[in-house]
Order: C-alpha cells, then sequence, then structure tokens
C-alpha cells in the first residue's frame, strides 16, 4: 500500500494589530493515489496508525473504565488496544506490548515507528509513506 502524505503550511494572521503572523500546518493522507484524502490533525504515529488500520478493514471501539480510555482496534479475530497514558501511547496485541513515545521526530523516524506497529501488531504490510509539501 501507497500513502501520500501531502503538507500545506499557511501564515495565519491573528486578528488584531497586536497578534502575531504564525505558521499552520495541515496534513491530508491518499492512499493509493485516490483522488480524495482525509485531513490528519499531526503528523504521529498515532494519527497514521489509525489512518492505515482503519483503511485496512479495523474498526474502532472505546472502552471507558473507572481512570481508564482505551480504544479497541479489531477485525475478525485480531485485536489490537491502545491506550494514553502520562504522554505515552502504548499499543498491546496478544501480549506484545509497544511504547510510543509522544515526542517531535522526524517524518522518516513516524513512518519507520508506524510501520513497525503496523507490521507487528496489527499484521499489515508494510506501508511506503511519501511526503509532499505544497505551497498554499
Amino acid at each position: 500500500m501507497e500513502v501520500n502524505i501531502t503538507c500545506t503550511t499557511e501564515l495565519v494572521h491573528g486578528g488584531c494589530n497586536a497578534c502575531a503572523i504564525t505558521p499552520s500546518t495541515s496534513y491530508l493522507i491518499t492512499f493509493d493515489r485516490a483522488t480524495s484524502g482525509i485531513p490528519l490533525d499531526t503528523l504521529d504515529v498515532e494519527s497514521l496508525v489509525m489512518a492505515v488500520a482503519l483503511k485496512n478493514g479495523f474498526r474502532q471501539e472505546l472502552i471507558l473504565d473507572f481512570g481508564d480510555e482505551v480504544i479497541l482496534f479489531k477485525r475478525a479475530m485480531a485485536m489490537v488496544t491502545m491506550k494514553e497514558e502520562y504522554g505515552q501511547i502504548t499499543y498491546e496485541s496478544q501480549g506484545k506490548v509497544h511504547p510510543v513515545r509522544q515526542v517531535n521526530a522526524t517524518p522518516e523516524a513516524i513512518f519507520k515507528e508506524t510501520n513497525h506497529i503496523l507490521t507487528t501488531l496489527f499484521q499489515i504490510e508494510p506501508v511506503t509513506f511519501k511526503m509532499e509539501e505544497v505551497e498554499a
């Protein structure tokens, strides 16, 4: 599967004379040269894993418990849980646990980490990520 990510950065004015102009970056993900895309909140492992897993037939279920919130990805008999605690996301499936620290990383590091989670826990073939910056 090929995943194309389009990155657009626009300079946004705050609206008043005292507000500074700040850059606003948005990401759009498309699968296998599709003509329409899905917007991403940020370019991080969590967003990419979710988009690719859903594209590959997984369904999400939110499980709420006292003090815990778990997202369960299910497809047939395959199940992967995602839990966020103390600035870290943990994916788990069949006794395999993979923690992901939410830090600013390079796109290449994010793609590598995403592929590792998708192949080892979700049993999805490796994804080819291509990133393109577009002028706004």
